[in-house]
């Protein structure tokens, strides 16, 4: 659902979480296009992950990937962008034509292709990637999600075909449930209740933290909130299977009721508007916040350690996503879709499509699959009754790296690339017992998200440019309007006008673009 969410953010704007920057492409003779390699590396533009900057200044240092070149006889540069100007730095090198040969992106691959920025990889995998193509034919819901709506695929992609695809949610401190003798909230009122109780008796100021990741302004599916407890999101979703528009919905202006009045009541942070991610994690590590968001691994698994080196007592536990009435079942609950959105494209000055797409294939491999979820065999795991399992370099690292910061700097388990991810992985990765019951929590109601989420559904170069168009207006006066009647800057009772405005910028158009886009993937 995360990258459900983050597809409809606009054209590259959130694929460049992912994506990466290089301003040059690279040359090559006729030998190299046919294959046989040559000295001038492969180049790869890709963001370059936190956990991996801590320890490595690019991508090209990781352990897996040196590897890969060894197993492949394939040389790679990556290049990165600067952080914070990785959109920037996209756009200018797509306007500049100056390509590197493949881009790891998250973006709208048809408009990238139809530009001409990008091939077609079809025929491509049917001659040279026997593994991702035995991956697809053993999938075809993952072939299905992969193919634009003419049946061309644009990307090799990061995959998730295992248990987990849910990574983050709402976590409380359990400690202070046990000491004022509360039970794990379920309904939106039941929350009430034990907001109201960490305001009054453990004297908090933020008993419900929003901030960065992320912000309540921005909630999209990814982010376990109280919105999605009236059955509706803060974008476009599926409502009984239509396409629907949720801030418009009756059931948002409810959910405004609410949360208006829980900021009146100081049961949400005063500062939910401006926490940026240093203020957020400092209202976590002081004890200032009862319940927040966060992910499994580098959330709970940073923030929980750090605070029981001061007090052993400090609990905080998984809370399942939230809902209106007892016994009902949470929809929304982050769960990606299969094909995770981020792939690698092959670019237009790619002169070795042949020779790189068999080395991308390499991560389909059984090989390829150890080498990119456990690293390499006697370093970084060892096999313990059929069972991969991380060595000390990885659980405890001998020069002080967390659990995150060690795999990052050894292979690509922690986030997205190329390949399939691998559930021991997570198995593994998730240490503490806070996050082995969160992730089986999380994952409990998983499956309803596919109900109300939008499929990955392609669009024209003319649609997706009309849709964000629409969207970019209606997003920046739907995040203003919410912080204005969440504060009362705005009365709720002006709902009705906030509805019209969005219409007046056309909403009903977008929901029509959507909605075709969903019908062509229904018939894919």
């Amino acid at each position: 659902m995360a990258q459900a969410w983050l597809r409809k953010v606009g054209l590259f704007g959130a694929a460049l979480l992912l994506g990466g920057s290089a301003l040059t492409g690279c040359s090559s003779t006729k030998k190299e296009a046919e294959g046989q390699g040559g000295d001038d590396p492969i180049s790869i533009w890709a963001s370059l992950n936190t956990n991996v900057s801590i320890t490595l200044k690019s991508m090209n240092e990781i352990t897996a990937i040196q590897e890969w070149e060894k197993a492949t006889g394939v040389k790679v540069e990556f290049q990165h962008p600067a952080v914070g100007a990785e959109n920037e730095q996209f756009n200018v090198m797509l306007a500049s034509s100056e390509l590197p040969d493949v881009m790891f992106v998250y973006g709208d691959y048809s408009k990238l292709y139809n530009d001409g920025s990008i091939i077609r990889l079809n025929d491509l995998i049917d001659q040279y990637a026997p593994n991702l193509k035995r991956v697809l034919d053993e999938n075809p819901e993952v072939a299905k999600q992969l193919k634009a709506d003419n049946g061309d695929i644009y990307a090799i992609p990061h995959l998730r075909l295992g248990e987990y695809k849910t990574f983050g949610g709402m976590f409380i401190r359990q400690d202070w449930l046990d000491e004022l003798g509360l039970a794990k909230p379920e309904t939106v009122d039941e929350w009430e209740t034990v907001l109201k109780a960490f305001k009054e008796k453990k004297g908090v100021t933020a008993p419900l933290l929003y901030g960065a990741p992320p912000k309540l302004s921005t909630m999209g599916p990814a982010a376990a909130n109280f919105l999605e407890a009236y059955g509706v999101t803060n974008t476009i979703f599926l409502k009984e299977g239509k396409v629907a528009y949720g801030p418009i919905e009756p059931e948002y202006k409810a959910f405004l009721e609410t949360f208006h009045r829980w900021y009146e009541e100081g049961l949400i942070d005063p500062d939910f508007a401006t926490n940026d991610q240093k203020t957020f994690d400092a209202k976590i590590l002081e004890g200032q916040a009862g319940a927040f968001f966060t992910f499994i691994g580098g959330g709970i698994g940073r923030y929980l350690p750090a605070m029981q080196q001061k007090d052993p007592n400090v609990n905080m536990t998984a809370v399942q996503f939230p809902v209106l009435k007892k016994g009902d079942e949470p929809l929304f609950t982050g769960r990606s879709w299969e094909w995770s959105g981020a792939g690698a494209t092959i670019t237009k000055s790619n002169k070795r499509p042949e020779e790189t797409i068999k080395a991308l294939d390499y991560f389909f491999s059984e090989d390829g699959h150890m080498l990119k979820n456990f690293g390499v065999e006697g370093k970084t795991y060892t096999m313990v009754d059929g069972y991969p399992t991380y060595t000390d370099e990885i659980l405890h690292n001998p020069d002080g790296l967390s659990v995150s910061q060690a795999m990052s700097k050894h292979f690509i388990a922690n986030y997205p690339f190329v390949g399939e991810d691998d559930d021991r992985y997570n198995q593994q990765y998730y240490q503490l017992q806070q996050q082995k019951d969160a992730v089986q929590l999380f994952s409990k109601y998983s499956e309803n998200t596919l109900k109300v989420s939008i499929p990955p559904i392609s669009l024209t170069t003319e649609e997706s440019n009309e849709y964000s168009k629409i969207m970019n207006d209606i997003t920046t006066y739907r995040d203003e309007m919410f912080i204005k009647f969440v504060i009362g800057a705005e009365p709720i009772d002006h709902f009705e006008s906030f509805v019209d405005q969005i219409k007046k910028f056309n909403i009903d158009r977008a929901i029509e673009i959507q909605q075709d886009a969903v019908d062509r993937y229904n018939a894919r």
